[in-house]
């Protein structure tokens, strides 16, 4: 996942934790593996929010992945056919990123940066940004970049935590020390961002509001399945 010295406060932990597990990527039973059965939901719900006539194809889609890591996210959608970018600040996200793109032979691109640092000659009309925010200090600074890489009309997608009493006890007790079906030290409960904070920022910032909706993992059946309740996760969409 992406990190930045601006944007993000120092954070030996988490730097430590995706340096450790940058192997692991690719591991669908390791250390990712709910990032891995994620994909199912995820690549479904962009795909719905584009409304687009053939669901089979994403041919002239330009994508932007935000702290794309080992390149989860972005393989299914090169599959597709989109012009798909990947960024993180971690350089053995990137690199493995790259290799097992190069190994699946998919036309990737991906760089070493964050969204702050980030720059690109043309304007995506899609940018992603799964996982990432919980760990973010500045919420809002990272809303104003992507806003700037965004075409007019331009959809955001983007999937994070709630800050409630239940996030810390499933998505940091339960599933960092417990059940340890996510890396120890990955998250920070005080980062996390209550889908009305999240709102208001996305409407100061000239968003348009799609969808908002909750998300649940099923550790036992390693499946994810959208909720009414967003007390956990949830995922969301806006415009430009």
């Amino acid at each position: 996942m992406m990190k930045s010295k601006k944007i993000r406060d120092s954070e030996p932990n988490y730097d430590s934790v995706f340096e450790n597990f940058s192997s692991d990527w690719w591991n669908v039973k390791g250390a990712f593996k709910p990032l891995h059965s994620f994909n199912l939901l995820r690549v479904k719900y962009l795909i719905d929010s584009l409304d687009l006539p053939n669901k089979d194809s994403l041919k002239g889609i330009r994508i932007l992945d935000i702290g794309c890591g080992g390149g989860i996210f972005c393989e299914p959608l090169a599959r597709l056919n989109a012009t798909v970018y990947g960024i993180d600040s971690n350089e053995s996200s990137i690199l493995a990123a790259r290799k097992h793109a190069k190994k699946n032979n998919l036309k990737i691109t991906y760089k070493q940066t964050d969204i702050e640092e980030f720059k690109s000659s043309e304007k995506f009309d899609v940018i992603t940004c799964m996982e990432v925010l919980e760990h973010v200090e500045d919420v809002q600074a990272v809303l104003k970049k992507i806003k700037l890489n965004l075409k007019k009309n331009g959809l955001f997608i983007g999937s994070t935590i709630n800050k409630t009493f239940f996030s810390y006890i499933f998505a940091i007790l339960f599933a960092e020390n417990i059940l340890k079906i996510v890396p120890k030290n990955t998250h920070e409960w005080k980062k996390f961002i209550k889908p009305n904070n999240l709102k208001k920022i996305l409407i100061y910032e000239d968003f348009k509001l799609i969808d908002f909706k909750g998300t649940s993992y099923n550790p036992l059946l390693n499946s994810w399945k959208y909720k009414q309740d967003k007390s956990i996760n949830y995922i969301f969409s806006a415009k430009l």
